[in-house]
């Protein structure tokens, strides 16, 4: 009787173990298929764009739902409490659940989380004539919000150069600086990497706009080049790719944490290299 008893219990863990398998197996066939028909994964990086009309959308939702708590919040607090709830059946970033076909980015937009989500929105807003039909490269809104760290992960890739920021930014038109009182944005990390590789990697002029805090530092251990990110693999990836462009990392921060609002960094240098091979040819 104890030996019969013993094997129903294993033929019974037997088939526990099968149907666990099976639920595994299921859910993984699931994830793959669900991987293949996502927008994210077909439509290319540049087009995960939201338009000035949207994103002013986005602000009333925002001024709505933080109505009488907090009032002012940060994109911290919008990406958990807004955008992930409205992302979350779709499984989409929130551009491209307003726009599931794509919108093909004209500016890129790099900036700091812990700002001001409505001060971010109203900075832009008033900088650009065309706001409303301007297309926007936003990563908070760009890339998936409630994806695993392991899915977005894979997203961003090994190669920071071929990641979705570095494809949108290589795509688009201008690249917009947005600075906020709260922090530096430049001990962030991907804020530096974003700065350094426009600068490499395209001809583009580096608008500026926002206001540093008042007791910003240009140069200091962690501004600049000794910036960090909450992932230590981008940490690795970030810095590598930083440091093959030979750019002084610190010397540009500093230039663009001066910059009065408004400035286009670039333009000025160039204009001055014309005046440099006048000058040289004149002699």
């Amino acid at each position: 009787r104890q030996e019969k008893k013993r094997q129903e219990e294993e033929e019974r863990q037997r088939q526990e173990a099968q149907r666990r398998q099976a639920e595994r197996q299921a859910a993984e066939r699931k994830a793959r298929e669900e991987r293949v028909i996502n927008p994210m994964n077909t439509l290319p990086a540049n087009y995960w764009g939201i338009n000035g009309r949207q994103l002013m959308d986005l602000a009333r939702q925002v001024a709505q739902k933080f109505k009488g708590r907090d009032e002012n919040p940060n994109v911290y607090d919008v990406v958990e409490k807004l955008i992930k709830p409205l992302c979350m059946k779709s499984n989409v970033s929130y551009a491209i659940l307003m726009n599931p076909n794509g919108l093909k980015c004209s500016t890129f937009v790099t900036h700091a989380w812990f700002e001001s989500f409505l001060a971010f929105v109203e900075d832009i807003r008033k900088h650009y004539p065309d706001f409303e039909s301007r297309v926007f490269w936003i990563c908070f809104l760009a890339n998936p919000q409630t994806w695993r760290p392991e899915e977005l992960t894979a997203l961003l890739g090994p190669n920071a150069l071929q990641s979705p920021f570095v494809i949108a930014l290589q795509q688009c038109e201008a690249f917009l600086v947005v600075r906020n009182t709260t922090r530096n944005m430049y001990t962030r990390l991907w804020c530096v990497a974003e700065l350094i590789i426009a600068k490499k990697y395209t001809d583009l002029t580096i608008e500026v706009i926002g206001n540093m805090p008042p007791w910003a530092e240009e140069f200091g251990s962690d501004i600049g080049a000794g910036a960090t990110c909450s992932n230590p693999e981008d940490i690795l990836i970030l810095r590598a790719t930083i440091a093959v462009t030979g750019l002084d990392v610190n010397a540009l921060v500093a230039e663009v944490i001066r910059a009065p609002p408004g400035s286009r960094l670039g333009e000025e240098s160039m204009a001055q290299q014309a005046m440099n091979w006048l000058q040289h040819f004149m002699k």
